[in-house]
């Protein structure tokens, strides 16, 4: 749960940052693209799919340099077994 709660506002902080950049881009004579129909609700919804994507790819280099963390620290444990053994055969 704890970890839910963690990645649900990990979430929530890359929406905001993608709709204040998307707002800030209309805001400042940004594209026509949002001058049609309701340009609020088109804006949430290209932060949605923005910070959707970005948090994809957040959480896969995450897990990835989790992975690696450990693999570096069980390479380092084999080091050390192998070591000892060495020093025990000398």
């Amino acid at each position: 749960m704890k970890t839910t709660a963690k990645m649900l506002l990990r979430w929530l902080g890359v929406f905001l940052l993608c709709f204040l950049a998307i707002y800030v881009i209309v805001f400042f004579g940004g594209w026509k693209l949002f001058e049609s129909g309701d340009p609020i609700l088109i804006e949430i919804g290209v932060a949605l799919v923005l910070s959707i994507f970005i948090f994809a790819i957040n959480e896969v280099l995450t897990k990835h340099e989790r992975k690696i963390k450990d693999l570096e620290e069980h390479i380092r444990k084999l080091e050390d077994t192998i070591a000892k053994q060495q020093i025990t055969n000398l």
